[in-house]
């Protein structure tokens, strides 16, 4: 017969292997500390730590991971040494210490722009938490044309907040005027325009700036929402230490770069990048963000291990990946939370029927009432050009087509901040009829956090103090949770005795 090979599966994947480790490398390498005081309570405060203290070209993201007690940093050592970041730490009442210094082991890492998805681990800027200039504006001329009772001129003021208000809203106006459609936008402008016409300068600046403030409002509560839903994308890795298949050395690499078959290491507190096998080690892993379950579960050699679950053992793991990031278990997760956006309810369905027909409606009535009076004289036409514009802002529908979606966001948000994921506003608005539910008991009606409640010695051989001695000495080396509340109970009862 006569065949080819048209592609060689081996040799391709030996070739995107060689792309992703020739990258060019950053200034910044990833160092890791150890903090063993680590708990939620620090994390806002180790944000507000590095904010207050260190720039982005100093560290441009940093990532704590409480089971395991360990910080990573990604730093600049020529500007920021990873010691002095302990040092730092220390002076704030946190056990901190060096336990891989990504400068001395170069631990360099790629580039910002080799990577599909911008990077910001804490460091990037917060967006949407104040007004934008152009509305603050609006509303400072706003305010000083409503004193024009006290001076006539002032109603020209007016026209400077219609001009910094109304130019947001106009450009959604277009886009849907485009869409060959009518919305909230359309019948602002229209309000504020046809105000200005009537020379009712301060009531057009009103329309203005009061409807740019509601888009505030919503932007900044749809933001808060989608934050808390999007904190489930911090599970999926950013990059990966690639074992390099001729030098053997490690390459840190963007994990969506990451091909199938390359050998990664996964050192403690280290994101398993994509799906594979264990190789080589054995330790404990956390897989509760995916599982649920807080007990973690001991890998071995030719075990299965899922991208997002995360080593807390005292060992390094060598996974040979099985699968890409973008199709590992994580990112199925991920693409099912981003999928129940566009779940809707029925109750989000039915309001956005019904201002699609009633929207035009609203604004053809409008237009009547401001065209035709006209032809009974100037008096009664600009009179009912003003009552038809006054329909136009009353009857607006955005109470209802704004509220409608923040008020399901809002609902899914508060659920996402409280470990609760829920799979659209269709789902949200159907558990309003549940009666009974069943709930997994770890880590949903527990804490999944494990305290010594009771200890008793038999035989008595052995004091107590002496029993809780030897078992901190013998569990103190490992990470395991169970180890770590033994030596946690021996502590507190020494500081009592």
């Amino acid at each position: 017969y006569g065949n080819k090979i048209a592609g060689d599966a081996a040799q391709e994947i030996l070739q995107r292997q060689t792309s992703a480790l020739s990258m060019a490398r950053s200034k910044f390498v990833e160092s890791t500390l150890l903090m063993t005081n680590l708990s939620l309570k620090h994390i806002s405060l180790l944000e507000k730590t590095f904010r207050q203290n260190y720039i982005p070209a100093q560290i441009r993201a940093f990532y704590p991971h409480v089971p395991s007690k360990t910080i990573k940093i990604e730093h600049n050592p020529s500007l920021l040494q990873a010691q002095a970041v302990s040092t730092l730490l220390q002076r704030f009442g946190m056990d901190t210490n060096v336990v891989i210094d990504g400068a001395v082991e170069n631990l360099a890492l790629p580039l910002m722009e080799d990577y599909d998805t911008p990077i910001y681990g804490g460091m990037g800027q917060n967006r949407g938490g104040t007004l934008h200039i152009n509305v603050i504006l609006s509303g400072i001329f706003w305010f000083i044309s409503n004193f024009s009772f006290l001076w006539d001129p002032l109603k020209y003021v007016g026209l400077l907040s219609v001009a910094f208000g109304i130019p947001p809203i106009a450009v959604k106006a277009w886009r849907t005027m485009r869409r060959m459609q009518i919305d909230a936008n359309i019948m602002m402008v229209v309000a504020s325009l046809g105000a200005i016409c009537l020379q009712e300068y301060n009531e057009a600046a009103s329309v203005a700036f009061l409807f740019a403030v509601s888009e505030y409002l919503e932007h900044k509560a749809t933001n808060k929402a989608r934050k808390a839903l999007g904190a489930i994308v911090t599970l999926r890795p950013d990059h990966a230490n690639v074992v390099h298949p001729a030098t053997k050395e490690l390459v840190i690499t963007p994990a969506e770069k990451v091909p199938v078959g390359s050998l990664v290491s996964v050192r403690t507190g280290d994101k398993i990048c994509a799906d594979g096998v264990v190789v080589d080690g054995t330790s404990s892993i956390d897989e509760s963000s995916l599982t649920g379950e807080a007990v973690p579960v001991l890998k071995r050699v030719n075990d299965q291990v899922c991208g997002g679950s995360i080593n807390i053992g005292d060992s390094p793991l060598v996974i040979k990946t099985t699968t890409s990031v973008n199709d590992s278990a994580v990112s199925r997760l991920i693409r099912l939370v981003e999928e129940a956006q566009a779940n809707r309810s029925p109750t989000e369905k039915l309001v956005d029927s019904f201002a699609r027909t009633y929207t035009p409606v609203v604004v053809f009535m409008a237009l009547l009432m401001c065209t035709v009076p006209w032809f009974w004289g100037t008096v009664i036409g600009k009179q009912w050009t003003l009552n038809g514009l006054i329909i136009i802002v009353i009857a607006c529908p955005c109470a209802l087509t704004i509220s409608t979606p923040v008020t399901y966001a809002a609902g899914l948000a508060a659920a996402a901040q409280r470990g609760i994921i829920v799979k659209g506003g269709a789902n949200l608005e159907a558990l309003g009829s549940v009666d009974k539910v069943v709930f997994d008991k770890t880590g949903t009606l527990t804490r999944g956090k494990f305290i010594m409640s009771r200890l008793e010695t038999v035989g008595g051989k052995m004091e107590r103090r002496e029993m809780l001695g030897l078992l901190a000495l013998m569990e103190s080396p490992s990470s395991h949770p169970l180890s770590a509340t033994l030596v946690q109970a021996a502590r507190k009862e020494e500081e009592t005795w």
